[in-house]
């Protein structure tokens, strides 16, 4: 009632919620780490597209030598170049962010200094991509 009084805030958000609630495009990625202990480093890239946000899951092998860490990086949007600032949040420059058709297999992202190559994708990201994108 607010809103069609124009009062209030109406919630921009909340069609692409409602259409993508729980809808996720999930690649497996690759970080080859060039540090002493590094190595290939396989990771689960999630997608979703009901807030445009990403989380970046390790997919730990038994045995493997290394400490299972769940998580290279929580869900929060992507940026595609990172701006570190003193303070986070103070941020005054437009920063840009991965979306869809940004994220295709064979090619790298950047995940905080990261280079991560994408290289397999589950059926439903690439149905999703088929359907929304028209890309192969």
């Amino acid at each position: 009632m607010e809103v069609m009084l124009k009062g209030g805030r109406p919630n921009k958000n909340l069609k692409s919620f409602l259409d993508n609630d729980r809808s996720v495009l999930s690649f497996a990625i690759l970080w080859h780490d060039n540090s002493y202990d590094g190595g290939e480093r396989y990771f689960r890239f999630n997608y979703f597209l009901s807030d445009n946000t990403v989380e970046v899951k390790e997919i730990n092998k038994p045995n493997s030598g290394y400490y299972p860490f769940p998580k290279l990086l929580k869900r929060q949007k992507l940026s595609k170049a990172p701006i570190l600032t003193h303070c986070p949040g103070m941020n005054m420059r437009p920063e840009e962010f991965y979306s869809p058709p940004d994220l295709k297999c064979g090619d790298t992202i950047n995940i905080w200094g990261r280079q991560c190559l994408i290289y397999d994708a589950d059926d439903f990201t690439k149905a999703w991509y088929r359907e929304y994108c028209n890309m192969e």
